[in-house]
C-alpha cells in the first residue's frame, strides 16, 4: 500500500501541473524522494541544507515567465523548520510552494520518539492550507488523489501561495519501484479567467492627468497589456524594474522617478489627479511618500491587500481587463511634464563618471547585457537597481520583495534563473554570506555572481541609526565581517575575481561563462553614502532650475 499511496500523491501533482520536486535528503522522507525521483515527467533537485533547498524551490516558482507550482520535500522533525522563511516569503509574495513534510506515524507523536515534533499546521497562517494525511490504507487512496490536485489548486488561486501537505509514515519505508517509474505527463495548471472591465475601471482610465503605476508581482505578460494600453492612450507609466516594465523602450514609460521624486518643490508640478496601481508597492520610497496624498486605485484580488499606506481605493480585476476597454485621450501636457524630469535626471546620470568604481556604477554597467535574468538582493542592491536601472533594459529582473529579507538569496536566484539562458546575481557581502551553502547547488547551475562588498550593512549608513556613535554603530549595523571571500569560492570550487575597476567589470560581463564566477566588488561605506548624495544634490538642483 505504501507504494501506491506515494503513486497516488507524487503521480497526481504531476497531473495537476507540479514538474519540479526540490528534495532535501533524509530518512522518513525515503518513499516520497523515490516517488518524485523515478516518475517519468519530474525533474528533481537534491539539495542537502533544507533552508538554501527551500529558496531554490521558492525561486524555481519563477523560473518561467508564468508561475507554475514546485514542490519540496523533507523529513520529519525540525528539517521541516528549516522551510519556514523561504515559506513566509512565497505567502507574501504569493508564490505556488507545494510543502511535502515526512512525519512519524500517529502512535509516535508527542511520546518521546527521535525526530519527531508537532508538524500538524506547523507553517500556521503562512499557508493557504495545510492537510494532515492519514495513514496509507486503501479506502483513502481517493483522499490522497483530492489532496494532490487541490493543494495545486489552492497554491495557485488568487492570491497564490504555498500549501503543506503532512504525511505520517510507519516504517518499513522502501516502496516497490516499478510502479513508480509510470505516470502521468506534466499537466497544464489550472488559470483564473478574469471578465470583462466593469464601469468603474473604464471611468478611472477616462481621467485627463491619470499616472499608472506598475509594481511587482505582475507577470511580462500582463505588464505587455499595460503598457501598451497605456502607450496608445498616451498614459505615463511609472515601472519598478520588478514589473518588467524597464524592458520597453516607450515614451510613455518612466524609471527615474526614485530620484525625481527626491525633490519635494517639484512635486506638485508632477501631482495627477488620480493613480491607478497594477501590482504591489513599489521599492521606491520617495514614490510611496509622494504617493500618500494622491487618490489611489488598486487593481488586484481581494485576498491581498497591497496597500501598506492603508488609503487606496481597492478595486477587484486584472491587466487583462484593459483589452476590452477603449482607447480615452489624455492630458499630454501632463507626459511632457514628466519626460522633462525623466530627461533632466537623466542628464545629470550620463554626466556621471561611468569608470569610477562605485556601486550604482556597478547597476550602470549591467546596462551592457543584452539578455538573460538578474535576481537582485534586498538592502542596497534593489534600492540602487530602482535609482539607476533605465528603460530599454532587456534583463529579466527578479527579486524576493515580499518579506524583504535577505535570507536565502542565492538559492533563490539559482531556482528563479533556472530556465535562463545567461544567469546573474546582484547581492551584497551580508546577503552572499547569509546563504552561502547555496554555492553547493552553484557548482551545477553557471551563474555570474556580483558581490558588492562594502564590508557590512551598507543600507544603515543611510538610515539614522548612522547618526549613533561609531562604537554603538559599527557592532551592532555596519557589522562588518572582513572575509576572504577567494577562499570561500575556492572551498566550494567556485572561480573567483577581484574585479578592480567597472571597465574591467563590462568587459568581464561581455565574456560568457559555462561555470559559476564571484565577481567581487569592493567598496567603501561612508564614500558610497557620499558619492549618493552628492548625486541626488546634482538632480535636485537640475530639477529646480527645470520647473523654475
Amino acid at each position: 500500500m505504501l507504494t501506491k499511496w506515494m503513486h497516488t500523491l507524487i503521480d497526481n501533482l504531476v497531473k495537476s501541473g507540479v514538474r519540479d520536486f526540490v528534495i532535501s535528503p533524509g530518512s522518513r522522507s525515503t518513499p516520497l524522494a523515490i516517488a518524485a525521483f523515478l516518475h517519468p515527467s519530474s525533474r528533481t533537485h537534491v539539495l542537502v541544507d533544507e533552508r538554501s533547498a527551500s529558496f531554490f524551490a521558492l525561486g524555481l516558482t519563477r523560473a518561467e515567465e508564468t508561475l507554475r507550482p514546485v514542490a519540496l520535500i523533507c523529513t520529519s522533525g525540525t528539517a521541516a523548520t528549516n522551510y519556514y522563511s523561504a515559506i513566509t516569503e512565497a505567502n507574501i509574495f504569493e508564490l505556488p510552494l507545494i510543502v511535502l513534510t515526512a512525519d512519524r506515524p500517529h502512535e509516535l507523536r508527542g511520546v518521546g520518539a527521535p525526530q519527531a515534533i508537532d508538524q500538524v499546521a506547523l507553517y500556521g497562517k503562512q499557508v493557504r492550507h495545510a492537510f494532515d494525511l492519514p495513514l496509507p490504507e486503501a479506502t483513502a487512496l481517493p483522499y490522497v488523489q483530492h489532496v494532490a490536485e487541490r493543494s495545486v489548486l489552492l497554491a495557485l488561486t488568487e492570491p497564490a501561495g504555498p500549501v503543506h501537505i503532512n504525511i505520517p509514515l510507519r516504517e518499513p519505508l522502501i516502496p516497490e519501484l516499478d510502479l513508480l517509474q509510470t505516470g502521468y505527463p506534466v499537466g497544464r495548471p489550472l488559470r483564473h479567467v478574469t471578465g470583462h472591465a466593469t464601469a468603474e475601471l473604464i471611468e478611472i482610465l477616462s481621467i485627463q492627468r491619470l499616472l499608472i503605476v506598475i509594481g511587482p508581482q505582475l507577470s511580462a505578460a500582463d505588464t505587455q497589456i499595460i503598457l501598451e494600453y497605456a502607450d496608445r492612450s498616451r498614459i505615463p507609466v511609472l515601472a519598478d524594474p520588478l514589473s518588467q516594465g524597464r524592458q520597453s523602450s516607450n515614451d510613455t514609460v518612466f524609471a527615474y522617478y526614485d530620484t525625481w521624486l527626491k525633490e519635494t518643490t517639484i512635486q506638485h508640478h508632477l501631482r495627477p489627479d488620480h493613480i491607478l496601481r497594477f501590482g504591489a508597492m513599489p521599492t521606491s520610497k520617495p514614490y510611496l511618500l509622494w504617493s500618500k496624498e494622491i487618490p489611489t486605485t488598486v487593481v488586484g484580488h481581494a485576498g491581498n491587500w497591497r496597500d501598506p499606506q492603508l488609503q487606496a481605493h481597492f478595486l477587484s480585476g486584472h491587466p487583462s481587463q484593459l483589452k476590452t476597454i477603449p482607447l480615452t485621450e489624455h492630458d499630454i501636457t501632463y507626459l511632457e511634464a514628466l519626460q522633462r524630469a525623466e530627461k533632466t535626471v537623466e542628464t545629470v546620470f550620463d554626466s556621471l563618471d561611468s569608470g569610477q568604481l562605485t556601486e550604482y556604477n556597478v547597476v550602470r554597467a549591467l546596462e551592457g547585457l543584452t539578455e538573460g535574468s538578474l535576481f537582485v538582493s534586498n538592502s542596497m542592491p534593489i534600492r540602487d537597481l530602482d535609482t539607476f536601472l533605465p528603460t530599454g533594459t532587456p534583463l529579466r529582473i527578479l527579486a524576493n520583495r515580499g518579506a524583504n529579507g535577505i535570507d536565502g538569496i542565492l538559492s533563490s536566484a539559482l531556482g528563479a534563473t533556472y530556465e535562463a539562458e545567461n544567469r546573474y546575481l546582484l547581492v551584497g557581502d551580508l546577503a552572499f554570506i547569509h546563504d552561502i551553502n547555496g554555492l553547493m547547488m552553484a557548482r551545477t547551475i553557471p551563474m555570474t555572481i556580483l558581490l558588492v562588498n562594502n564590508t557590512g550593512g551598507g543600507i544603515f549608513s543611510f538610515l539614522p541609526q548612522h547618526e549613533l556613535d561609531p562604537a554603538l554603530f559599527e557592532p551592532l549595523f555596519g557589522t562588518a565581517q572582513d572575509l576572504d571571500f577567494s577562499h570561500l569560492a575556492a572551498g566550494y570550487g567556485i572561480a573567483y575575481q577581484r574585479i578592480s575597476s567597472i571597465g574591467e567589470l563590462k568587459t568581464t560581463l561581455q565574456k560568457n561563462t559555462m561555470t559559476t564566477r564571484i565577481l567581487e566588488i569592493r567598496t567603501d561605506r561612508p564614500e558610497n553614502v557620499r558619492l549618493h548624495r552628492l548625486i541626488w544634490e546634482q538632480t535636485n538642483q537640475a530639477l529646480q532650475e527645470q520647473f523654475r
